[in-house]
Parts: structure tokens; C-alpha cells; sequence
């Protein structure tokens, strides 16, 4: 399924010599890149984030919630299901240890670029800009930590997980045409994204009524970070997100409260 999914079961490749789009979807130069992701968001957990906020960031709630189902349980067990998966992959494609450190580096860069259509989209449907969901009094570290771990662990349930669900069950046990299958995981995992983020707003007559700005925002982004997945691989589609969520939930509100 698109780039993500290329092995090559030799194993004999010389990655050095491999371009920077295939090299920057391996899955150790991925685990490279968003290692130290992952490290800032336990660090920022433990330094600024209460018990009931750490645990509040769905996404990760809900891979705790799968793992506790088999009885495996631990505040730390998304990170560590995180690294395991990419690990594993890596033993499958049987390939060196090595990441290049110039490979890390365009990633973050090219991540840089694709966070740009995510903030253009948010400015046009009226999100960007109305705050942090109710998160503008914790600090910005605290701030930096949800959005390091939203960006991280959406990316893992909904893209890397949710997707593969969607895109096996279309096209290996339905036999959906790839392509096909291809376009109907982009849309049907949007589709779950939006939903899982709730576009309603309660109105001033207390009651609730659906946010068409936010819901075109997330059904927009959610296919944007689905496509990037598929051509790009979970590396980038992580670092764009990530990077997304750091302007509007950090730098955004430091600039208005530095201009107020």
C-alpha cells in the first residue's frame, strides 16, 4: 500500500547509495527520525502533564485501551508498541542498521513543507486561530507535549494501523483493485479522523450543531495526511502533523499573547 509498504526481501541493497525518497521511508531511518519525537513526548509527560492529561490524548488512549484488552497494561506501552512495530518491520526487510544522519535532517525539512497545506487549509475553513481546544492556560510545554503526542500517535492509529485494516480488508479479502482500494482507504480513514474529532460546536442556545468549517477542515486534512502516508511513508506524514499542531497550539498563542 503506496510507499510504506516496499520491501525488498533481499535484503542486499546498499542503503547509502539509495535516493532520499526511498531511504526516508525505511523503517529504521523512520524509528530515527521520530525516536527523539517519542522521547520528548514522555519527557514533556512526566515534566508538565498531570495523570488525567496524559491519559486524555485519545489517540494513545485508545492503543492503551487494545493492549489492556490482552492484559498488557503500562503508561508507556504505546511508545514501546511504537518502536516494536518499526523495529519488526525493519528484521522483516532484512536490511543494515544504519540511518543517514543528512536523510533525518530532509525529513524534518520536507515535513516543514508538507505542515504548510495543513495551516492553508485551517486558515481557509475558519480553524486557525480559534485556540487550543481548551488547553490555552497549560503551559507551553505543556501545550508542546499534546501537540508532539497528537501528531505522533494519530498518525500511528488512524494512518499507519486504521489503514492497513481498511486497505487489507478492501483489497486482499474483498478484492477490491488496488488503486481502487487505494482511494477508498484514503476516504473511508478521513471519514473516521473527522469523526473522532468531534466538529460540533455548542450554539448559544446550548445546543449542539455541527461545525462546517471544522468538519472540512478535518475530512480535508484527514485525506491530505492519508495521501501523504501512502506516497511518503509514516516518517513525514508524523513530521508534518507534529509540526502543525506546534504552530497552533505553541506558536500561535505565544505570538498573540506577545502582540496583546
Amino acid at each position: 500500500m503506496g510507499a510504506t509498504h516496499a520491501v525488498d526481501s533481499s535484503g542486499l541493497e546498499d542503503t547509502t547509495t539509495e535516493s532520499y525518497w526511498i531511504a526516508s521511508t525505511r523503517p529504521f531511518q523512520v524509528l530515527v527520525f521520530l525516536l527523539p519525537l517519542v522521547a520528548l513526548y514522555e519527557f514533556g509527560s512526566f515534566m508538565w502533564l498531570d495523570q488525567a492529561v496524559a491519559q486524555s490524548l485519545a489517540a494513545r488512549a485508545i492503543l492503551r485501551t487494545l493492549f489492556e484488552l490482552f492484559g498488557i497494561a503500562g503508561v508507556h506501552i504505546p511508545a514501546i508498541a511504537l518502536v516494536t512495530i518499526l523495529i519488526s518491520w525493519h528484521l522483516i526487510e532484512r536490511r543494515p542498521w544504519t540511518a543517514r544522519l543528512g536523510v533525518t535532517t530532509a525529513m524534518g525539512l520536507e515535513s516543514l513543507v508538507w505542515a504548510m497545506p495543513l495551516l492553508v487549509l485551517a486558515a481557509m475553513t475558519g480553524v486557525f486561530g480559534r485556540g487550543g481546544g481548551g488547553l490555552e492556560a497549560m503551559s507551553s510545554g505543556a501545550r508542546a507535549t499534546i501537540a508532539i503526542g497528537a501528531g505522533v500517535y494519530e498518525e500511528l492509529v488512524f494512518r499507519f494501523a486504521l489503514m492497513a485494516l481498511i486497505h487489507g480488508f478492501l483489497v486482499d479479502i474483498c478484492g477490491v483493485r488496488r488503486r481502487l482500494g487505494d482511494v477508498m482507504t484514503i476516504a473511508a480513514s478521513a471519514f473516521v479522523f473527522a469523526a473522532y474529532h468531534n466538529p460540533v460546536v455548542i450554539g448559544s442556545d446550548g445546543v449542539s450543531h455541527l461545525d462546517s468549517g471544522a468538519l472540512i477542515f478535518f475530512l480535508g486534512s484527514g485525506v491530505f495526511l492519508a495521501g501523504l502516508f501512502l506516497g511518503r511513508g509514516l516518517g513525514i506524514a508524523v513530521g508534518a502533523h507534529v509540526i502543525y499542531d506546534l504552530v497552533v497550539l505553541v506558536a500561535v498563542p505565544a505570538f498573540d499573547r506577545g502582540g496583546g
